[in-house]
């Protein structure tokens, strides 16, 4: 019988200290390192620093690039944490034998990837006029490449911090998948809060960046490996190079925009409609279920 994905954290040093001490180092590289790394950069690129502010609304490629710098530092204080002070394998964080299940990876990325494009395919059908088409090819095939380099950096460092590393720590805790699940969408949640997305109604925006937290941990913890999580996240967030919103956090120059987003209530029946439709994608047909164990 395979080892679970909890158990994976008994493996190497897993004294509770070490996870306190490993989060904190992580965030050391991911904010402060990341901050200094992430101003160098415009500072070489774009000149004067006070411009900054102003530069990040701008959609670019040079933009896209500037917000996604701190996420190699996220992932290289992941590697050092998990490697050298909790000495163990650092795809552990993925699956217990360390290995990346490439099939389950891609199912994730391609169930989600078509749910939402359909969705938005719909959308277009039924308000065609919201739809503002803003294709720009020297602009677009520039950011193509970064987008496909940099964004499954951003997506998977998250879940190897938060689906990965956070779920195995506080499985030293408490093993029940009812409470991982509810506190890593919290914690999820959290750094999401300043996005500017947050403007449309900031309790039903929060609510779906926990529900997406929370969607991400239960796919995880049922899968009893992390590529599932890894898919969505990656499929969820390049999608906006073809369709974005005006006040996404992430400012690319995308091929549509819609106009207007709506009530912010409809953002979570549709995400509920949408993880549905994946776990009968994920569970119900390329694999037989399984059930969360609950110790």
């Amino acid at each position: 019988m395979s080892q679970s994905y909890l158990e994976i954290a008994k493996q190497g040093k897993n004294a509770l200290w070490r996870y306190f001490l490993g989060i904190l180092l992580i965030l050391f590289c991911w904010i402060f390192i990341g901050t200094i790394a992430t101003l160098m950069f415009f500072a070489l690129v774009v000149g004067d620093l006070s411009r900054l502010q102003e530069f990040l609304k701008t959609r670019s490629t040079i933009n896209y690039i500037i917000q996604n710098i701190n996420f190699i530092f996220f992932a290289v204080g992941i590697f050092l944490t998990v490697r050298f002070l909790h000495e163990r394998k650092f795809l552990t964080l993925v699956s217990a034998e360390a290995k990346i299940n490439f099939r389950r990876l891609f199912v994730g990325f391609g169930a989600w990837f078509l749910i939402l494009a359909s969705m938005t395919i719909i959308g277009f059908v039924v308000e065609p006029e919201n739809f503002e088409f803003a294709f720009q090819p020297s602009q677009w095939l520039i950011l193509l490449p970064f987008a496909l380099i940099l964004t499954p950096i951003q997506t998977s460092t998250e879940e190897l911090f938060f689906r990965g590393y956070l779920i195995q720590g506080l499985s030293l805790i408490t093993k029940k998948p009812l409470i991982l699940m509810f506190i890593n969408g919290i914690l999820f949640m959290l750094p999401h809060l300043p996005n500017p997305e947050i403007q449309r109604g900031p309790a039903w925006v929060a609510l779906y960046f926990f529900a997406f937290g929370v969607f991400c941990s239960f796919v995880t913890l049922k899968d009893n490996r992390l590529e599932l999580a890894l898919g969505i996240h990656a499929a969820n967030n390049l999608l906006h190079i073809f369709v974005t919103t005006k006040d996404s956090a992430l400012p690319v120059p995308a091929i549509w925009f819609v106009k207007e987003t709506g009530n912010p209530q409809w953002l979570i029946f549709w995400f509920l409609i949408e993880s549905a439709l994946f776990y009968l994608i994920a569970f119900g047909v390329t694999r037989k279920n399984t059930s969360l164990k609950n110790s």
